[in-house]
Formats: C-alpha cells, sequence, structure tokens
C-alpha cells in the first residue's frame, strides 16, 4: 500500500527503501517517528499523507514514474477504471468504433453512434485508468476525438509496469508467458479482425458487434489480473504485500455473448 511506500520521495532509491524496511521502518507512520528520514523527506512526507487524504491520485501518478505506478492500486482500488478501446486503424482518418470500462460494478461498453458520446463524463468519477499501452494509444486517441478528460486520475500503463518485472512484448503473448489461459475462441482474434467486426457491424452482420464488445470485454478483464500478478512479483516478502486485492469474481466478463462461427470465420 501506499503507506508503505518511499520511493517517491526526494532522494530515495528502490535499495534506500529496502534498507528503510529492513530499518523497521516499514509505513509512513514509523518514519514521522523515526530519525531515518531528512528534513526535505519528512516535509514530502507530509505532503503525501495530506494527498492521499484527499484522494488525490493524480499527485501520485506525478511522484512516480510510469513502471512505479502499481504502487497506487491497492489505495484506489474501488475508484479504478480498466479501459481498453478499438479503433478502426492507426492512419490519420481512423476512428474510435468502442471503448470497454471494467470497474468494480463490471463492464460497460461505449460504442460510436450509440453511447461513446457518455464516455468523457463517466470517467470523471474515476481516480486511477489502467490500460495496456495507454500512454501511447488509448488515452491520446480518446483525448483528440472526445476533448479534455481523465485530468483528476493517474494513469496506471501496464505495459511498463510489467516491463519491471521482466515481461515485453502485447498482451496476449505476456499473458501467454505467465500462464493465463481465456480458453476460448476470442484469444485468436487480433486488432485487425476488431477492425473487421466494426466493419461487418456497419453492413448488417447481426452478430459482429457484440461478438467485438465480447472481444474488447475480454481485453479488458484481463488487466486486473495481469495488474494483479504484477503487483504480487513487485511485492512479493514486502510490507506492501496485499494478496488478492482485486476480486476475479468482479471482472467476470463470461455471460456477454459472442458468434463462435464469425470467430471461426475471422480466424481462416
Amino acid at each position: 500500500m501506499l503507506k508503505n511506500s518511499f520511493l517517491h520521495l526526494p532522494g530515495i532509491s528502490v535499495d534506500d527503501e529496502e534498507d528503510l524496511w529492513s530499518a523497521g521502518v516499514r509505513d509512513w507512520d514509523d518514519a514521522i517517528a523515526s530519525n531515518e528520514l531528512s528534513t526535505e523527506q519528512i516535509d514530502s512526507l507530509g505532503h503525501s499523507v495530506e494527498a492521499l487524504a484527499a484522494r488525490n491520485a493524480v499527485y501520485f501518478g506525478e511522484q512516480y514514474k510510469a513502471g512505479e505506478r502499481w504502487r497506487l492500486l491497492p489505495d484506489f482500488q474501488n475508484e479504478t477504471a480498466f479501459l481498453d478501446i478499438e479503433t478502426t486503424g492507426l492512419g490519420g482518418e481512423a476512428y474510435i468504433t468502442m471503448c470497454g470500462i471494467l470497474d468494480a460494478s463490471g463492464f460497460k461498453a461505449y460504442v460510436r453512434g450509440d453511447n461513446l458520446d457518455e464516455l468523457v463524463s463517466d470517467l470523471e468519477k474515476y481516480k486511477i485508468v489502467v490500460t495496456f499501452n495507454g500512454i501511447s494509444f488509448d488515452v491520446p486517441w480518446i483525448r483528440r476525438e472526445l476533448g479534455p478528460t481523465l485530468e483528476n486520475a493517474a494513469h496506471v500503463d501496464l505495459r511498463y509496469v510489467l516491463k519491471n518485472v521482466g515481461l515485453k512484448g502485447g498482451l496476449k503473448k505476456i499473458e501467454r508467458a505467465i500462464g493465463m489461459d481465456r480458453g476460448d475462441d476470442l484469444s485468436l482474434l487480433s486488432g485487425r479482425d476488431a477492425v473487421v467486426l466494426w466493419n461487418m457491424a456497419q453492413e448488417g452482420e447481426p452478430n459482429a458487434m457484440e461478438t467485438l464488445i465480447r472481444y474488447n470485454a475480454e481485453d479488458v478483464a484481463s488487466l486486473p489480473r495481469l495488474a494483479e500478478y504484477a503487483y504480487g512479483q513487485n511485492t512479493a516478502g514486502t510490507p506492501m504485500a496485499v494478496p488478492g486485492f482485486f476480486s476475479p469474481a468482479r471482472f467476470d466478463t463470461t455471460t456477454l455473448a459472442y458468434d463462435s462461427a464469425l470467430v471461426q470465420y475471422l480466424c481462416g
């Protein structure tokens, strides 16, 4: 948890943080009562106490590098949105077709031509947004099309967090590397197939849209599992360990429908 973390304080390295824990300084209260920190570090810790009390996730997002923002997750788990978008491609005329959000209440799809315009206002309630490669892709696309958003939320991009524990590559490659099995045909689809599904839906294919939504939902549903994995890898044997802070039951998307024949068609 954040109160066990000292890496955001000026002059503190990962090794310094481990030395503090070893010296019995395991949380902010211990640090304030000890003689282990400098005056500057104690002042910075005071700002941290105020920021956490005010639920100011942006403050902590600014203090930590992208690969270290996993430290925010347990304290803001009920104010977190796991997010993934689909687009028609990467070119200048491409656009967002849909966005999926998973939070403590479940999954919601925002679809172009239906309810995509609700996305900006709905995002205002979150303190944390979790993506995979969202720093480079999802969030800039949302801001480009829908205007300023997520200005009061910190961004945890799992691409950088997972790189911290030696995992590189795309989302599905990393899932396979750690033994995550989705267990259905949708894992065979790619971003290109998502474009095809969108186009088929616009042409009247009756099951294409629900299949696209389920495809997106499964990508989003993997994010809390990957977040918990990365958190566990980073905190094993430390005072920050908080096992099971994301309940898998909250993030079940298996009830969403999809057309298996259509998926097999796309896979050739």
